[in-house]
């Protein structure tokens, strides 16, 4: 029995030295970090979406066929008459009418009428096509008012100018419309002033007595110089 014990256990030991001596000589293959997958849901791609940033800007699209700007932008320094004036170093005619001259009545109402509408103010000036100077050297220009309103339209509204009759100047269509607003002409003398007198009997008549003397009657009748030293007057 203790010898069949002693078999049994060292057959145990033999086994378990065989064992560890396989594990020792085995050489260990390290294993590989499994690669995290990402399941996507099955259906049509994804549009990208781009998040706006806070604080950003919105982005403006351009607005496409805005109509560009046309005609020049400048300030009005000195207005010499009621169609001329200087702006941007340059002196400038204004198309299609004609103001009264200087020295008249009615050219002292149009420079006054244009200092009011120009002096110091954003004009936008128009050319025509062909058209650029006159024969002084001024710039022929359609000439817009802030906002737009024609400058020369409003003139012709006075009696201080009229439309321009010479050549080299605005359009027929430009002048036709001048002459569709200009009601009255161009009237540049003063307006003639008259004075009535009252005549005959009433209160408001008087009489002209006709001088020197008596007109016939005896020296001082009607003075007292004679009469008055006689006894029988």
């Amino acid at each position: 029995m203790r010898t069949a014990y002693k078999v049994w256990s060292g057959i145990a030991a033999g086994v378990f030295c065989l064992v560890a001596v396989v594990d020792l000589s085995t050489p260990t293959t390290p294993t590989r970090a499994a690669t995290p997958t990402v399941s996507t849901a099955a259906g049509p791609a994804a549009v990208p979406v781009a998040v706006p940033t806070v604080g950003a800007a919105p982005a403006v699209a351009p607005v496409a066929d805005a109509p560009a700007a046309t005609g020049e932008t400048v300030t009005v320094t000195r207005v010499i008459d009621g169609d001329t004036f200087v702006a941007g170093g340059a002196k400038v005619r204004v198309l299609g009418i004609d103001s009264c001259e200087a020295g008249t009545s009615g050219g002292e109402q149009a420079t006054g009428t244009a200092r009011t509408m120009l002096d110091g103010q954003q004009v936008t000036l128009r050319s025509e096509p062909g058209v650029d100077k006159d024969k002084y050297g001024r710039e022929l220009r359609y000439v817009d008012l802030p906002g737009g309103t024609d400058f020369g339209d409003l003139m012709v509204g006075y009696d201080h100018t009229g439309v321009y009759q010479g050549r080299n100047d605005a359009s027929p269509e430009y002048a036709a419309k001048l002459r569709a607003d200009d009601a009255d002409g161009r009237t540049c003398s003063a307006p003639v002033t008259t004075t009535s007198s009252s005549s005959g009997s009433g209160d408001g008549g008087s009489v002209d007595w006709p001088s020197p003397g008596d007109q016939g009657l005896p020296d001082g009748a009607l003075t007292g110089g004679y009469c008055a030293r006689k006894w029988w007057c």
